[in-house]
């Protein structure tokens, strides 16, 4: 009778325990910013401890250099004077960074399953993000669907990608946890008790405030999966509530609120495309599946440049408006959301190092500018790659370093309204400025 009753009161008190495992091993994560020091399974959540801790700008810029050896290089070569200059306006440049979780995230075990977030307390869910102060460690709790008895090798996915143009995403694979299976249960140590600040809405709740998008990005033509970039909009804030960038199997998931979004979709040699999308049509349904179709660029017939006479004082580009040295290169041009020079742009930019050999003296200013989309500190940081991208492209034509200053303007100095997607376009833009002596 005591065994029995023994029992009985293990039972009844089973919400007093949780398996706990203090700073669990991990076979791989996405960066060495974050960690784990804790995973509870309680009777409702999996309950993920993390710490987050934010470089400083010398260590922002260290990184930066580490992962772009070339434009390392080129900095090397230059005199000491100038690259310090450079240097130190790329840290005045740099806003730090901007932290959040992703609500699309999950919990996933060897066979597949998936476990969905619920709540993060310490730091903002997508799309709100809070500036981390550089050096200062943030402690933060991450709360998903409490995993099933057996699993003791789990993943943690904030996204498909580890990396997406400014962000990082904290991915960890091979998380090994306490959680013996249900004839297995030696491991159990009591629970901490969870604040009330901290109680974490039903799954039953969450489902309802959330829809599952998901579908293909597929090759209008040949109908083969693309690798493509989706960004989410909230066209009443104009900010980007998530995004993603596909694998080549052209997969994409998104878990979206019941409101329409704008959304944008890039992949090079493709098209872009905006569309929208309101899932309240669908909504009961709790998903709905949405394959995405892109145009491939049509191939132009190669025209040749018109040969060039004497450019001097004429300089390349189009005349910026109340500008009296300012030139937009205006067939120069990029994949949204990427610094990456495309080979269309090759043409005007032979040109402009045409323009800059034949009049020795000039020295100029590349200036890069956004649309007011996304955050305001990527956008800044994006607009200041692409000057930069342009000036390296200069470079290898021969051109002097010290001729040629960059600077990224981001969304700040908008040359008509960002009203409609024509406008945003005009915004989105490469310019120089002649540079008096």
């Amino acid at each position: 009778m005591r065994k029995i009753l023994l029992f009985l009161c293990l039972i009844s008190a089973g919400h007093l325990f949780a398996q706990v495992t203090i700073n669990p091993k991990v076979s791989k994560k996405s960066t060495k910013d974050v960690t784990i020091s804790k995973v509870e399974i309680t009777d409702d959540h999996t309950v993920v401890s993390m710490e987050f801790v934010a470089k400083t700008k010398k260590e922002e810029l260290k990184q930066w250099l580490d992962e772009n050896p070339k434009q390392k290089k080129e900095l090397e070569n230059m005199e000491p004077f100038q690259r310090q200059m450079i240097l130190m306006q790329m840290m005045q440049q740099n806003g730090g960074a901007t932290i959040s979780f992703q609500k699309s995230s999950f919990i996933r075990t060897s066979d597949g399953k998936k476990f969905k977030f619920l709540k993060v307390s310490g730091i903002p869910a997508s799309p709100d993000r809070i500036e981390a102060e550089p050096g200062k460690k943030y402690s933060f709790k991450v709360y998903f669907e409490k995993l099933s008895p057996g699993y003791e090798k789990i993943d943690l996915i904030e996204s498909n990608a580890d990396k997406q143009e400014q962000m990082t995403y904290w991915n960890f694979t091979g998380i090994s946890i306490k959680n013996p299976g249900v004839n297995n249960n030696k491991s159990l140590v009591p629970e901490e008790k969870l604040d009330d600040t901290e109680e974490v809405e039903s799954s039953e709740n969450a489902d309802s405030q959330e829809f599952r998008l998901f579908g293909k990005v597929l090759d209008a033509q040949s109908g083969k999966p693309v690798s493509a970039k989706i960004v989410c909009f909230d066209p009443e804030t104009k900010k980007a509530i998530d995004s993603l960038t596909t694998s080549k199997s052209g997969n994409y998931e998104f878990f979206i609120p019941n409101k329409e979004l704008i959304y944008l979709v890039s992949s090079e040699s493709f098209e872009g495309q905006e569309d929208t999308f309101n899932p309240k049509i669908f909504f009961k349904k709790g998903s709905y599946q949405r394959d995405i179709y892109l145009e491939p660029l049509k191939k132009e017939s190669k025209v040749e440049p018109p040969k060039m006479e004497s450019t001097e004082g004429a300089p390349v580009g189009e005349k910026v408006k109340d500008e009296d040295a300012g030139f937009k290169l205006d067939k120069v041009y990029f994949n949204l959301g990427d610094d990456t020079v495309l080979p269309e742009s090759y043409q005007q930019l032979d040109q402009l190092a045409a323009y800059l050999k034949e009049n020795p003296k000039l020295k100029i200013q590349i200036e890069g500018h956004t649309d007011n989309r996304g955050d305001k500190e990527a956008n800044k940081k994006l607009s200041l790659d692409r000057a930069f991208k342009v000036r390296e492209y200069l470079l290898n034509k021969g051109i002097a370093g010290d001729r040629i200053k960059f600077k990224g303007y981001g969304d700040t100095r908008p040359v008509v309204t960002n009203d409609s997607e024509e406008n945003r376009k005009l915004n989105r833009r490469v310019e120089y400025k002649i540079l008096e002596d």
